[in-house]
């Protein structure tokens, strides 16, 4: 069983020349993986993507990737909603977005994925997931 402090997740990976690859998203559950996956395929057709299991600190993405943040106030009982955003812009807006939300208490900086060039020239994607509890 997984304690708090393992750092155990679902990585995306977008495979880049020369064996290297770069981190897209980093997931709790395989299940949000796969269908973060899915659009991020759909976002980026003439990507290669692979999604792994990482197990432990000794990961390689401890520091590409902070852990998953953790969820403030959601019991495990409590039914919870998941919310995917994918920011696709310029690296300034993309960047400039990011830090607004972080000003307004809606995401951490570290919470989103690191920028990742899309196909287009100029253009890069991140990506954020985060947890709300569902209205009953």
């Amino acid at each position: 069983m997984n304690t708090p402090e393992t750092t155990n997740s679902w990585i995306i990976y977008r495979l880049l020349p020369n064996f290297q690859r770069l981190p897209v998203g980093q997931f709790r559950s395989r299940s949000e993986a796969e269908s973060s996956l899915k659009v991020i395929r759909q976002l980026l057709p003439n990507s290669e993507l692979i999604l792994a299991f990482e197990i432990g600190a000794e990961s390689p993405t401890t520091e590409l990737i902070g852990p998953p943040a953790k969820e403030q106030n959601l019991q495990t009982s409590v039914n919870r909603e998941l919310l995917k955003i994918f920011l696709i812009s310029s690296r300034p807006i993309v960047s400039r977005v990011i830090h607004s939300l972080h000003c307004n208490n809606f995401a951490g900086v570290s919470d989103w994925s690191p920028l990742v060039p899309t196909q287009n020239s100029g253009e890069v994607m991140s990506v954020l997931i985060k947890y709300f509890a569902a209205d009953s």
